[in-house]
């Protein structure tokens, strides 16, 4: 199973290693994406951190798999 990133097709193997990605880039096409569905960057960011063990990548991670998903 792979993970496409809905903004620039980037491949990851897992919805955490994409979630990695999108904040990663943090350019305004990703902040946009996570804008359209209803969350701010910034507030990803903050959780990052603030909180142990990549809160704001596991929140993300949670809507990418929902999202991304491809079955191979």
């Amino acid at each position: 199973m792979s993970y496409h990133c809905p903004v620039c097709n980037k491949v990851s193997s897992s919805a955490m290693d994409l979630a990695r990605h999108m904040i990663g880039r943090g350019d305004k096409v990703h902040r946009d994406w996570i804008s359209s569905k209803g969350f701010k960057y910034s507030e990803f960011l903050t959780l990052q951190f603030k909180s142990f063990g990549g809160e704001g990548y596991k929140t993300l991670a949670k809507i990418l798999e929902k999202e991304t998903k491809v079955e191979d």
